[in-house]
């Protein structure tokens, strides 16, 4: 893996710079959103979603997340941008398996039954990457019914931030309903485009 090292630029320091030059643009939550808004910032730039019906869900100090409803019954959709902290790995096969534990931790048995997974990494970006896809069975998904038994599909890619080996990223989106979506993968991949670092 090519590693690129820049000691003074922390996790801390990414997490200040990603509030700061952002806090201009900031937005309440639940509003309405044009298609891919751009959301600035020095050490990640955040298009949202590339179509109508998105609002903003969430903002901390590591990201931003954004959400919508679908068609069917109990159908949402989601879509992240996320900081975390990255230690340095020396290979592709312990980034892989990083990246499988991280989402493992994020959907834990029995709620989520994974039924489907698959792992690539990359370097299309020019620094190093996972492409993530997987499936699961939410057995507790809320409702307004009460919880439910959904499908839980999540396209995402995890990044090394090439400025450091301290800090990661990962942009992902989601999609729950009763079944699943077969044409979750192209606004998924734009929107996972949309992600990125912002050029010097």
């Amino acid at each position: 893996m090519r590693a690129i090292n820049n000691p003074s630029l922390t996790l801390a320091a990414c997490l200040f710079s990603f509030v700061f030059v952002g806090h201009g643009y900031a937005q309440t939550l639940g509003q309405q959103l044009s298609p891919k808004q751009l959301f600035p910032s020095s050490v990640l730039n955040i298009y949202s979603p590339d179509s109508g019906g998105w609002v903003l869900s969430g903002v901390a100090r590591n990201g931003v997340s954004f959400a919508k409803g679908g068609i069917g019954a109990n159908e949402t959709y989601g879509a992240q941008a996320i900081l975390f902290e990255l230690k340095a790995v020396d290979s592709k096969d312990k980034f892989i398996s990083f990246v499988k534990n991280r989402i493992a931790t994020m959907n834990p048995s029995p709620r989520f039954e994974e039924i489907q997974a698959e792992y690539q990494y990359t370097e299309n970006r020019g620094y190093p990457c996972v492409s993530a896809r997987s499936t699961f069975n939410d057995n507790a998904a809320v409702t307004s019914a009460g919880k439910e038994q959904l499908k839980l599909q999540v396209i995402a890619l995890y990044c090394r931030h090439p400025e450091t080996d301290d800090v990661g990223f990962f942009a992902a989106y989601s999609h729950r309903g009763e079944s699943v979506d077969d044409q979750l993968e192209a606004p998924a991949s734009n929107f996972i485009e949309g992600v990125d670092v912002p050029k010097k």
